[in-house]
């Protein structure tokens, strides 16, 4: 059952090559498209850059097209999980069938191994029936050769039949061998070709993952960007919106200034009016009244009433220039502040446009990115479509081409089996033959042995004369032996005393050497006491030194006084002598 479904996954490794220079076309179209394209849109976006609809239109990309993409992703992950267990199970074949071969490759090595044992026992019974045949001397009797002639028919016969036997289980055993070889062969070709297939598939699913992680990066940069953008447009508007009020404000308090003003314009004409007309009824009095009523009251405070409305006026009109200064000033900077504003609300408007128009250019190259990949999906669906059709084609193309060359190669092998088995009939034939030839010299040499059976038996009298006489040599040769041996412990005996001797004489030897050494010294300190005598006497007693023995001299007689005295000075001198003899007694000692 996996054999047609792994022949679909070994095509896959082919197909792709064929069918991938067509999507890379497609590709390359749709981006320049896609880059044609963006100009255009530029264009119209910066034509529409003012318009607050363009917010509006950034619509958020449909959620069907993002629920394809994790579903196709779990597709492909499916696949692979799926591509991995069949994997393991061809490794599991593998493992099965390299321990089928290492059995059989054990079964045909002790085949092979009980092959040569028999061939070694035969090589031995054919050198023991030459040894037998060479052996003239031979004292065995006829009928163990026979028996032992029988034992060999009968090893021959279960021999030839045991390899008989053993041929049968090595054309077993070789034809299980070359199958299992076949399909491991087979086996690891297709797992190759997996693994190729595998990493392949995994190298797309990991650069469609990295390609949707960038376009998912770019939306929500692209998202991030237009947040930031919507928010500088509601700051924007916000500004706008507090200076209309502002300037608002400013125009209702030009409004009431410029009211107040001409309430005070009124009023002032009003007061110049009435100055106007009490100076006319003044100037139309005659200044005779004035002189007649030198000191009338009421004179005097219309004097003081037009006066104070001069004084009046004269403010009202300093105030006017002061109010009109002012109000002029406070319009100037109201005019200003508007200029500035307007400035700056063109100024948001047109960085909010372009920003706008570079959000715009990118959501554009976002979507052209996604439309690419869109389409790269499609094409790739296309391509796994095409390639399991024509996985499905080359499975059954493979199927019979596997077929014929399974056909042909069992072809080869019976006609390698048969070649074999004829070489080994003609081997089996020429050991027949040798068998038959075995069995004849053994024919003959049962006839030979029969005929020289009855010189064994008349050479038997002969063997055990023979044999006696050995005895009788052997047991001469033992009393040799003893006597040789009692030699022996003399010798060593003699050989012992000898080395006692040695040692003895040895000992002499150095005792000899120590007493002539004494000798020597007593005769040096002899001499030197001699000496010393001679030189004490002045030459009086020389007799006396002349031999150690004596100290007689009959040639000279004295009195007996002298006799005394002289004997006492000569045990004087021996006791001085005997001192000196212990001290040079001494010095060679040390």
């Amino acid at each position: 059952m996996l054999l047609p479904f792994l022949v679909v996954k070994l095509s896959n490794l082919e197909v792709p090559q064929k069918v991938s220079p067509r999507a890379v076309r497609q590709l390359k179209t749709v981006a320049a498209e896609s880059d044609s394209a963006s100009p255009s849109s530029q264009a119209n976006k910066t034509q529409k850059e003012k318009s607050p609809k363009v917010v509006e239109r950034r619509s958020p990309r449909s959620p069907a097209s993002e629920k394809k993409r994790p579903s196709r992703i779990s597709e492909l992950e499916s696949q692979v999980s799926q591509l991995q267990e069949d994997l393991k199970k061809t490794k599991d074949k593998l493992t099965s069938s390299e321990s089928w071969k290492k059995q059989a490759q054990q079964e045909a090595e002790e085949a092979e191994n009980q092959i040569a044992a028999l061939s070694s026992k035969l090589e031995e019974s054919q050198q023991q029936i030459i040894a037998l045949s060479s052996s003239e001397q031979s004292c065995e009797p006829t009928e163990i050769l026979q028996d032992q002639n029988l034992t060999w028919e009968s090893d021959l016969a279960s021999a030839r039949e045991e390899i008989e036997r053993l041929k049968l289980e090595l054309e077993m055993v070789a034809k299980s061998d070359a199958e299992q070889k076949k399909s491991a062969e087979s086996t690891n070709i297709e797992l190759q070709n997996l693994k190729g297939n595998l990493a392949e598939t995994l190298l797309l699913v990991e650069n469609m993952k990295m390609e949707l992680n960038d376009c998912k990066e770019s939306e929500a940069q692209a998202k991030g960007v237009v947040n930031e953008t919507l928010q500088q447009l509601g700051t924007a508007k916000a500004t706008v919106e507090a200076l209309r009020s502002e300037g608002m404000k400013a125009n209702e308090a030009y409004y009431s200034v410029i009211s107040e003003l001409d309430q005070s314009k009124a009023r002032i004409k009003l007061l110049e009016e009435l100055v106007s007309k009490l100076e006319a009824g003044i100037s139309q009095k005659p200044r005779e009244q004035i002189k007649e009523f030198p000191n009338n009251g009421e004179a005097n405070g219309m004097e003081e009433e037009l006066n104070s409305l001069r004084a009046e006026v004269e403010r009202l009109r300093v105030e006017l220039e002061n109010a009109g200064r002012r109000h002029g000033e406070e319009k100037v900077k109201i005019l200003e502040e508007l200029k500035s504003a307007r400035e700056l609300m063109e100024q948001m408007i047109f960085n909010s446009g372009l920003r706008e128009a570079e959000l715009a250019t990118e959501l554009e190259r976002a979507r052209a990115t996604i439309e690419e990949l869109k389409a790269n999906l499609m094409d790739k669906e296309t391509e796994l479509q095409g390639i399991v059709e024509e996985n499905e084609g080359l499975s059954s193309k493979l199927e019979k081409n596997l077929s014929l060359e399974r056909e042909s190669k069992l072809e080869a092998e019976l006609k390698e089996l048969r070649e074999e088995f004829s070489d080994l009939k003609a081997s089996l034939m020429d050991k027949e033959t040798e068998l038959q030839s075995v069995l004849e010299e053994n024919e003959s040499l049962k006839l030979e042995i029969e005929k020289k059976g009855e010189n064994v038996i008349k050479s038997t009298g002969e063997l055990e004369a023979a044999r006696e006489v050995e005895r009788e040599a052997l047991m001469k040769i033992g009393i040799l032996m003893e006597e040789t041996e009692k030699s022996k412990g003399r010798a060593a005996r003699v050989a012992e005393q000898l080395e006692a001797a040695q040692a003895s004489g040895a000992e002499m030897e150095a005792e000899l050497r120590r007493i002539k050494v004494q000798s020597d010294q007593w005769r040096k300190a002899a001499e030197a006491a001699a000496a010393m005598l001679s030189v004490g006497n002045n030459g009086k007693y020389m007799d006396r030194t002349g031999s150690l023995d004596s100290c007689y001299n009959p040639g000279k007689m004295g009195s007996p006084y002298e006799e005394d005295g002289d004997d006492d000075f000569m045990k004087k001198k021996n006791g001085n002598m005997l001192k000196k003899f212990g001290v040079l007694w001494k010095k060679p000692q040390k």
